[in-house]
Protein backbone atom coordinates (compact mmCIF):
# COMPACT_ATOMS: atom_id res chain seq x y z
CA UNK A 1 0.00 0.00 0.00
CA UNK A 2 1.13 3.63 -0.89
CA UNK A 3 -0.04 6.61 -0.55
CA UNK A 4 -1.36 8.53 -3.41
CA UNK A 5 -0.49 12.01 -3.25
CA UNK A 6 -3.68 14.54 -4.27
CA UNK A 7 -4.25 16.81 -1.85
CA UNK A 8 -1.02 16.72 -0.34
CA UNK A 9 0.89 16.78 -3.52
CA UNK A 10 3.21 19.84 -1.81
CA UNK A 11 3.81 17.59 1.43
CA UNK A 12 7.09 16.84 1.05
CA UNK A 13 8.19 19.87 0.22
CA UNK A 14 6.63 21.53 2.51
CA UNK A 15 8.16 19.69 5.47
CA UNK A 16 12.26 20.16 3.45
CA UNK A 17 11.24 24.07 3.41
CA UNK A 18 11.36 24.67 0.09
CA UNK A 19 7.47 25.53 -0.05
CA UNK A 20 5.92 28.62 1.37
CA UNK A 21 2.31 27.75 1.46
CA UNK A 22 1.11 31.31 2.55
CA UNK A 23 2.56 32.77 -0.56
CA UNK A 24 0.07 32.72 -3.44
CA UNK A 25 2.70 32.94 -6.04
CA UNK A 26 4.53 30.15 -4.91
CA UNK A 27 1.29 28.15 -5.40
CA UNK A 28 0.87 29.75 -8.85
CA UNK A 29 4.32 28.28 -10.09
CA UNK A 30 3.63 24.49 -9.14
CA UNK A 31 -0.07 24.97 -11.66
CA UNK A 32 -2.03 26.44 -8.09
CA UNK A 33 -5.14 28.36 -9.32
CA UNK A 34 -5.22 26.14 -12.82
CA UNK A 35 -8.20 24.28 -11.64
CA UNK A 36 -10.27 27.79 -11.54
CA UNK A 37 -9.06 29.14 -14.26
CA UNK A 38 -10.77 26.39 -16.33
CA UNK A 39 -13.68 26.98 -14.17
CA UNK A 40 -14.35 31.14 -14.82
CA UNK A 41 -14.87 29.91 -18.47
CA UNK A 42 -17.42 27.56 -17.71
CA UNK A 43 -21.07 28.01 -16.98
CA UNK A 44 -22.62 27.02 -13.75
CA UNK A 45 -24.12 23.74 -14.97
CA UNK A 46 -21.13 22.63 -17.09
CA UNK A 47 -19.38 23.01 -13.39
CA UNK A 48 -21.48 20.78 -12.15
CA UNK A 49 -21.53 18.42 -14.35
CA UNK A 50 -17.81 18.31 -14.37
CA UNK A 51 -17.99 17.69 -10.45
CA UNK A 52 -21.04 14.84 -11.12
CA UNK A 53 -18.55 13.15 -13.62
CA UNK A 54 -15.76 13.15 -10.70
CA UNK A 55 -17.93 11.27 -8.32
CA UNK A 56 -16.87 13.55 -5.64
CA UNK A 57 -18.50 12.86 -2.22
CA UNK A 58 -18.45 14.63 0.95
CA UNK A 59 -15.50 14.04 3.51
CA UNK A 60 -16.82 15.01 6.25
CA UNK A 61 -20.29 13.36 6.91
CA UNK A 62 -22.12 10.81 5.47
CA UNK A 63 -20.55 11.21 2.05
CA UNK A 64 -23.16 13.45 0.08
CA UNK A 65 -22.46 13.95 -3.34
CA UNK A 66 -21.18 17.19 -3.82
CA UNK A 67 -22.49 18.07 -6.75
CA UNK A 68 -26.15 18.04 -5.73
CA UNK A 69 -25.26 20.39 -2.93
CA UNK A 70 -24.27 22.57 -6.09
CA UNK A 71 -27.48 22.09 -7.87
CA UNK A 72 -29.82 22.43 -5.03
CA UNK A 73 -28.01 26.30 -4.65
CA UNK A 74 -27.99 27.40 -8.29
CA UNK A 75 -31.25 29.72 -9.64
CA UNK A 76 -31.88 33.37 -8.80
CA UNK A 77 -29.92 36.33 -9.10
CA UNK A 78 -29.16 37.57 -4.79
CA UNK A 79 -26.70 37.15 -2.30
CA UNK A 80 -25.32 33.31 -1.87
CA UNK A 81 -22.66 32.03 0.06
CA UNK A 82 -20.00 29.02 0.35
CA UNK A 83 -19.15 28.24 3.78
CA UNK A 84 -16.08 26.20 4.71
CA UNK A 85 -16.50 23.85 7.47
CA UNK A 86 -13.11 23.81 9.47
CA UNK A 87 -14.97 23.14 12.90
CA UNK A 88 -12.69 19.79 13.43
CA UNK A 89 -14.50 18.49 16.40
CA UNK A 90 -14.28 14.98 15.66
CA UNK A 91 -11.74 13.64 18.43
CA UNK A 92 -8.66 11.85 16.67
CA UNK A 93 -8.87 13.97 13.51
CA UNK A 94 -6.15 15.98 12.66
CA UNK A 95 -6.60 15.70 8.41
CA UNK A 96 -8.05 19.52 8.20
CA UNK A 97 -5.17 21.28 9.98
CA UNK A 98 -2.53 19.33 8.13
CA UNK A 99 -4.31 20.41 4.76
CA UNK A 100 -4.81 24.42 5.79
CA UNK A 101 -1.11 24.11 6.90
CA UNK A 102 0.49 22.27 4.05
CA UNK A 103 -1.99 24.29 1.45
CA UNK A 104 -4.14 26.09 2.24
CA UNK A 105 -4.64 28.21 -1.22
CA UNK A 106 -5.72 24.55 -3.02
CA UNK A 107 -8.97 25.18 -0.47
CA UNK A 108 -9.28 28.89 -1.59
CA UNK A 109 -9.67 27.71 -4.69
CA UNK A 110 -12.20 25.19 -4.25
CA UNK A 111 -13.70 27.56 -2.21
CA UNK A 112 -13.95 29.83 -5.09
CA UNK A 113 -14.86 26.81 -7.99
CA UNK A 114 -18.08 26.26 -5.35
CA UNK A 115 -18.79 30.63 -5.39
CA UNK A 116 -18.42 30.34 -9.12
CA UNK A 117 -20.82 27.05 -9.84
CA UNK A 118 -23.61 28.53 -7.41
CA UNK A 119 -22.90 32.43 -8.17
CA UNK A 120 -22.06 33.42 -5.19
CA UNK A 121 -19.20 36.26 -4.48
CA UNK A 122 -18.35 35.41 -0.81
CA UNK A 123 -16.90 33.18 1.75
CA UNK A 124 -16.43 32.08 5.03
CA UNK A 125 -14.05 29.85 6.81
CA UNK A 126 -14.65 28.62 10.25
CA UNK A 127 -11.92 27.58 12.11
CA UNK A 128 -11.92 25.55 15.00
CA UNK A 129 -11.22 27.08 18.14
CA UNK A 130 -8.31 25.12 19.10
CA UNK A 131 -6.63 26.65 15.69
CA UNK A 132 -6.48 29.85 16.65
CA UNK A 133 -2.69 30.30 16.26
CA UNK A 134 -3.11 29.27 12.66
CA UNK A 135 -5.58 32.29 12.24
CA UNK A 136 -3.06 34.90 11.30
CA UNK A 137 -1.22 32.68 9.10
CA UNK A 138 -3.80 31.96 6.97
CA UNK A 139 -5.04 35.79 7.03
CA UNK A 140 -1.71 36.40 5.19
CA UNK A 141 -2.12 33.46 2.96
CA UNK A 142 -5.47 34.98 1.96
CA UNK A 143 -4.28 38.75 1.40
CA UNK A 144 -1.89 37.38 -0.84
CA UNK A 145 -4.13 35.62 -2.76
CA UNK A 146 -5.91 38.75 -3.07
CA UNK A 147 -2.45 40.72 -4.19
CA UNK A 148 -2.07 37.90 -6.81
CA UNK A 149 -5.35 38.82 -7.85
CA UNK A 150 -6.54 34.97 -6.86
CA UNK A 151 -9.38 35.75 -5.00
CA UNK A 152 -11.00 39.86 -4.46
CA UNK A 153 -12.34 41.89 -7.42
CA UNK A 154 -12.53 40.68 -10.99
CA UNK A 155 -9.96 37.15 -10.64
CA UNK A 156 -7.99 36.91 -13.32
CA UNK A 157 -9.64 39.20 -15.41
CA UNK A 158 -12.57 37.17 -15.69
CA UNK A 159 -14.87 39.21 -14.14
CA UNK A 160 -15.93 37.25 -11.43
CA UNK A 161 -15.71 38.38 -7.96
CA UNK A 162 -15.18 36.26 -5.19
CA UNK A 163 -13.54 36.55 -1.69
CA UNK A 164 -12.81 35.04 1.23
CA UNK A 165 -13.65 36.02 5.56
CA UNK A 166 -12.24 33.86 8.46
CA UNK A 167 -14.60 33.19 11.14
CA UNK A 168 -13.50 31.69 14.78
CA UNK A 169 -15.29 28.81 16.47
CA UNK A 170 -15.78 28.62 20.32
CA UNK A 171 -15.12 25.15 21.22
CA UNK A 172 -18.56 23.77 20.56
CA UNK A 173 -18.93 20.25 18.58
CA UNK A 174 -22.15 20.79 18.21
CA UNK A 175 -20.87 23.82 15.61
CA UNK A 176 -19.28 21.24 13.15
CA UNK A 177 -23.31 20.86 12.35
CA UNK A 178 -23.66 23.45 9.27
CA UNK A 179 -27.24 25.15 10.72
CA UNK A 180 -25.27 25.19 14.02
CA UNK A 181 -22.23 26.75 12.78
CA UNK A 182 -24.03 29.32 10.76
CA UNK A 183 -25.74 30.81 14.12
CA UNK A 184 -22.62 30.57 15.32
CA UNK A 185 -20.98 32.89 12.34
CA UNK A 186 -24.63 35.39 12.76
CA UNK A 187 -23.33 35.74 16.02
CA UNK A 188 -25.62 33.77 17.62
CA UNK A 189 -25.67 30.51 19.88
CA UNK A 190 -24.24 27.45 18.38
CA UNK A 191 -27.37 25.25 17.91
CA UNK A 192 -28.78 23.38 15.03
CA UNK A 193 -31.83 24.84 13.16
CA UNK A 194 -35.23 23.23 12.35
CA UNK A 195 -35.34 21.82 9.31
CA UNK A 196 -36.92 22.92 6.82
CA UNK A 197 -36.09 25.04 5.56
CA UNK A 198 -32.31 23.49 4.11
CA UNK A 199 -29.73 26.11 3.90
CA UNK A 200 -29.66 25.82 -0.16
CA UNK A 201 -32.48 28.12 0.32
CA UNK A 202 -32.50 29.41 3.74
CA UNK A 203 -28.61 29.48 4.65
CA UNK A 204 -26.20 31.62 6.26
CA UNK A 205 -27.62 35.39 7.02
CA UNK A 206 -30.67 33.69 5.68
CA UNK A 207 -29.25 33.10 2.33
CA UNK A 208 -28.86 30.27 -0.21
CA UNK A 209 -25.27 28.21 0.73
CA UNK A 210 -23.44 25.48 -0.25
CA UNK A 211 -21.54 23.95 3.14
CA UNK A 212 -18.52 22.32 2.73
CA UNK A 213 -15.42 20.58 5.09
CA UNK A 214 -12.21 21.88 4.01
CA UNK A 215 -11.28 17.94 2.24
CA UNK A 216 -14.13 18.19 0.12
CA UNK A 217 -13.33 21.40 -1.54
CA UNK A 218 -9.63 21.12 -1.98
CA UNK A 219 -10.59 18.16 -4.10
CA UNK A 220 -12.24 20.93 -6.50
CA UNK A 221 -8.76 22.17 -7.10
CA UNK A 222 -7.33 18.97 -8.85
CA UNK A 223 -10.68 17.65 -10.37
CA UNK A 224 -10.94 21.16 -12.49
CA UNK A 225 -6.85 21.03 -12.50
CA UNK A 226 -6.78 17.25 -14.33
CA UNK A 227 -10.22 16.78 -15.00
CA UNK A 228 -13.07 14.63 -13.92
CA UNK A 229 -12.38 11.64 -16.15
CA UNK A 230 -8.52 11.59 -14.11
CA UNK A 231 -10.00 12.12 -10.72
CA UNK A 232 -12.23 9.46 -11.29
CA UNK A 233 -9.50 6.77 -12.22
CA UNK A 234 -9.08 6.62 -8.34
CA UNK A 235 -11.01 5.04 -5.41
CA UNK A 236 -13.74 2.72 -6.00
CA UNK A 237 -16.75 3.30 -8.08
CA UNK A 238 -19.10 4.46 -5.72
CA UNK A 239 -16.07 6.34 -4.15
CA UNK A 240 -14.18 8.02 -5.96
CA UNK A 241 -10.42 9.94 -5.29
CA UNK A 242 -8.35 9.50 -2.70
CA UNK A 243 -8.93 10.10 1.27
CA UNK A 244 -7.27 11.74 4.11
CA UNK A 245 -7.26 9.19 6.56
CA UNK A 246 -6.21 10.23 10.65
CA UNK A 247 -4.65 7.37 12.16
CA UNK A 248 -3.71 6.77 15.96
CA UNK A 249 -4.06 5.00 19.27
CA UNK A 250 -1.73 1.86 20.13
CA UNK A 251 -0.22 1.64 16.58
CA UNK A 252 3.58 2.42 15.61
CA UNK A 253 2.92 4.57 12.30
CA UNK A 254 1.25 7.42 13.53
CA UNK A 255 0.19 10.41 11.59
CA UNK A 256 -2.29 11.80 8.65
CA UNK A 257 -2.08 9.91 5.18
CA UNK A 258 -3.53 10.19 1.68
CA UNK A 259 -4.42 7.11 0.45
CA UNK A 260 -7.03 5.98 -2.41
CA UNK A 261 -10.45 5.21 -1.44
CA UNK A 262 -11.27 1.92 -0.95
CA UNK A 263 -7.77 0.88 0.76
CA UNK A 264 -8.24 -1.96 2.90
CA UNK A 265 -8.28 -1.23 6.73
CA UNK A 266 -6.46 -4.54 7.80
CA UNK A 267 -3.52 -3.60 5.29
CA UNK A 268 -3.32 0.12 6.66
CA UNK A 269 -2.95 -1.16 9.83
CA UNK A 270 -1.05 -3.88 9.70
CA UNK A 271 1.42 -3.20 6.52
CA UNK A 272 1.16 0.47 6.22
CA UNK A 273 1.32 1.91 9.64
CA UNK A 274 3.31 -1.42 10.95
CA UNK A 275 0.98 -3.10 13.04
CA UNK A 276 -0.17 -2.65 17.27
CA UNK A 277 2.57 -1.44 18.87
CA UNK A 278 4.34 -2.76 21.80
CA UNK A 279 4.07 -6.51 20.55
CA UNK A 280 0.14 -6.49 22.17
CA UNK A 281 -2.90 -7.75 20.27
CA UNK A 282 -5.59 -6.28 18.30
CA UNK A 283 -8.52 -5.12 20.48
CA UNK A 284 -10.84 -3.13 18.20
CA UNK A 285 -10.64 -0.53 15.73
CA UNK A 286 -13.52 2.73 15.88
CA UNK A 287 -13.71 4.57 12.05
CA UNK A 288 -14.74 7.75 11.89
CA UNK A 289 -13.60 9.26 15.26
CA UNK A 290 -15.46 9.34 18.35
CA UNK A 291 -18.91 8.98 16.44
CA UNK A 292 -17.71 5.87 13.94
CA UNK A 293 -18.74 2.46 14.45
CA UNK A 294 -16.38 -0.04 16.49
CA UNK A 295 -15.56 -3.14 15.23
CA UNK A 296 -13.70 -5.99 16.25
CA UNK A 297 -10.09 -7.75 15.67
CA UNK A 298 -12.27 -10.10 13.19
CA UNK A 299 -13.96 -7.13 11.57
CA UNK A 300 -11.23 -5.29 9.96
CA UNK A 301 -10.80 -6.81 6.50
CA UNK A 302 -12.96 -3.80 4.79
CA UNK A 303 -12.45 -1.78 2.31
CA UNK A 304 -12.40 1.96 3.52
CA UNK A 305 -14.76 4.01 1.53
CA UNK A 306 -17.83 5.22 1.80
CA UNK A 307 -20.93 2.69 1.13
CA UNK A 308 -18.55 -0.87 2.59
CA UNK A 309 -18.06 1.41 6.22
CA UNK A 310 -21.81 2.35 6.25
CA UNK A 311 -22.78 -1.17 5.14
CA UNK A 312 -20.19 -2.13 8.52
CA UNK A 313 -23.09 0.20 10.73
CA UNK A 314 -20.67 3.02 10.88
CA UNK A 315 -19.74 5.61 8.60
CA UNK A 316 -15.65 6.70 6.95
CA UNK A 317 -17.13 10.16 7.78
CA UNK A 318 -13.72 12.39 8.50
CA UNK A 319 -11.62 9.40 8.24
CA UNK A 320 -10.23 8.92 11.23
CA UNK A 321 -8.91 5.34 12.83
CA UNK A 322 -8.49 4.99 15.77
CA UNK A 323 -6.76 1.38 16.63
CA UNK A 324 -7.18 -0.33 20.42
CA UNK A 325 -4.65 -2.94 22.17
CA UNK A 326 -5.79 -5.58 24.28
CA UNK A 327 -4.26 -3.20 26.97
CA UNK A 328 -7.45 -1.29 26.69
CA UNK A 329 -10.79 -2.18 28.08
CA UNK A 330 -13.56 -1.47 25.01
CA UNK A 331 -16.61 -1.01 27.51
CA UNK A 332 -14.83 1.65 29.29
CA UNK A 333 -13.08 2.88 25.40
CA UNK A 334 -17.16 3.45 24.80
CA UNK A 335 -17.68 5.33 28.61
CA UNK A 336 -14.89 7.44 27.24
CA UNK A 337 -16.93 8.21 24.49
CA UNK A 338 -20.74 9.17 25.94
CA UNK A 339 -18.23 10.99 28.38
CA UNK A 340 -17.53 13.51 25.50
CA UNK A 341 -21.02 13.45 23.56
CA UNK A 342 -22.82 14.15 27.26
CA UNK A 343 -20.72 17.26 27.39
CA UNK A 344 -20.98 18.37 23.94
CA UNK A 345 -24.63 17.94 23.87
CA UNK A 346 -26.14 21.59 23.39
CA UNK A 347 -29.01 20.49 25.28
CA UNK A 348 -31.60 22.18 22.22
CA UNK A 349 -34.02 18.87 22.07
CA UNK A 350 -34.52 16.48 24.70
CA UNK A 351 -33.71 13.33 23.05
CA UNK A 352 -29.74 13.70 22.64
CA UNK A 353 -29.95 16.20 25.85
CA UNK A 354 -31.19 13.54 28.26
CA UNK A 355 -30.40 10.33 26.11
CA UNK A 356 -26.35 11.25 25.95
CA UNK A 357 -26.31 11.26 29.74
CA UNK A 358 -28.51 8.22 30.26
CA UNK A 359 -26.10 6.16 27.66
CA UNK A 360 -23.10 7.54 29.21
CA UNK A 361 -24.83 6.34 33.07
CA UNK A 362 -25.73 3.07 32.25
CA UNK A 363 -22.15 2.27 30.34
CA UNK A 364 -20.43 3.26 33.36
CA UNK A 365 -22.76 1.05 35.50
CA UNK A 366 -22.04 -2.05 33.45
CA UNK A 367 -18.33 -0.72 33.46
CA UNK A 368 -18.19 -0.81 37.88
CA UNK A 369 -19.91 -4.43 37.13
CA UNK A 370 -23.28 -2.94 38.70
CA UNK A 371 -25.09 -3.65 34.97
CA UNK A 372 -27.71 -6.09 34.40
CA UNK A 373 -28.71 -7.96 30.50
CA UNK A 374 -31.69 -5.78 30.78
CA UNK A 375 -29.72 -2.66 30.78
CA UNK A 376 -28.34 -3.74 27.52
CA UNK A 377 -32.34 -3.65 25.95
CA UNK A 378 -32.63 -0.39 27.50
CA UNK A 379 -29.63 0.76 26.04
CA UNK A 380 -30.42 -0.51 22.38
CA UNK A 381 -33.91 0.96 22.96
CA UNK A 382 -32.77 4.47 23.77
CA UNK A 383 -30.30 4.07 20.86
CA UNK A 384 -33.47 3.59 18.73
CA UNK A 385 -35.32 6.65 20.19
CA UNK A 386 -32.45 9.30 19.73
CA UNK A 387 -31.88 8.00 15.97
CA UNK A 388 -34.82 8.31 14.89
CA UNK A 389 -35.94 11.78 17.40
CA UNK A 390 -32.73 13.81 17.21
CA UNK A 391 -32.86 17.16 16.11
CA UNK A 392 -29.11 17.24 14.37
CA UNK A 393 -26.64 14.53 13.85
CA UNK A 394 -24.76 14.91 17.51
CA UNK A 395 -27.56 12.47 18.80
CA UNK A 396 -27.92 10.22 15.98
CA UNK A 397 -24.02 10.16 16.19
CA UNK A 398 -23.67 9.27 19.87
CA UNK A 399 -25.38 6.27 18.72
CA UNK A 400 -23.27 4.87 16.73
CA UNK A 401 -20.00 3.96 18.88
CA UNK A 402 -22.61 2.46 21.22
CA UNK A 403 -24.61 -0.13 18.81
CA UNK A 404 -21.90 -1.41 17.11
CA UNK A 405 -19.41 -1.73 20.27
CA UNK A 406 -22.24 -3.91 22.25
CA UNK A 407 -23.09 -5.59 18.84
CA UNK A 408 -19.32 -6.63 18.19
CA UNK A 409 -18.13 -7.05 21.78
CA UNK A 410 -21.09 -8.45 23.49
CA UNK A 411 -19.67 -11.05 25.35
CA UNK A 412 -17.00 -8.18 26.96
CA UNK A 413 -20.15 -6.43 28.29
CA UNK A 414 -21.61 -9.35 29.64
CA UNK A 415 -18.14 -10.41 31.52
CA UNK A 416 -18.40 -7.07 33.40
CA UNK A 417 -22.07 -7.41 34.33
CA UNK A 418 -21.33 -11.03 35.68
CA UNK A 419 -18.53 -8.96 37.43
CA UNK A 420 -15.55 -11.13 35.66
CA UNK A 421 -11.97 -9.95 35.91
CA UNK A 422 -11.48 -6.97 33.83
CA UNK A 423 -7.28 -6.22 33.96
CA UNK A 424 -7.48 -2.65 32.33
CA UNK A 425 -10.59 -1.57 33.26
CA UNK A 426 -10.45 2.04 34.59
CA UNK A 427 -13.61 1.95 36.94
CA UNK A 428 -13.21 -1.40 38.30
CA UNK A 429 -9.60 -1.18 38.95
CA UNK A 430 -8.60 -5.24 37.24
CA UNK A 431 -11.12 -6.48 40.02
CA UNK A 432 -14.16 -8.43 40.60
CA UNK A 433 -16.81 -5.76 40.94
Amino acid sequence: MKEQLILLRNRERYDEGTYNPLDATQYLACDGFAGLKRALSMTSQEIIEEVKASGLRGRGGAGFPTWRKLQFTVGGDGVKYVVCNADEGEPGTNKDRVLLTVDPCAVFEGMAIAGKAIGAHYGYIYLRAEYRYMFDALKGAIQSCRDNNCLGKDIFGSGFDFDIELRMGNGAYVCGEETALFESIEGKRGEPRFRPPYPATYGLFGKPTVSNNVETLANLAPIFRNGAEWYASFGTEGSTGTKLFTVSGNIYRKGVFELPMGANLKELIYDFCGGIADGRQLLGVQTGGASGAIVNADQIDVALDIDHVSASGGRLACGTIMVYSDKNCIVDVLRNDLDFFREESCGQCTPCREGTFELYRLVSKIAKGQGSVADLDTIEELCEVMKNTSLCGLGVSATVPVSTCISNFRGEFLKHIDGDYCPVCSLNGGKKA
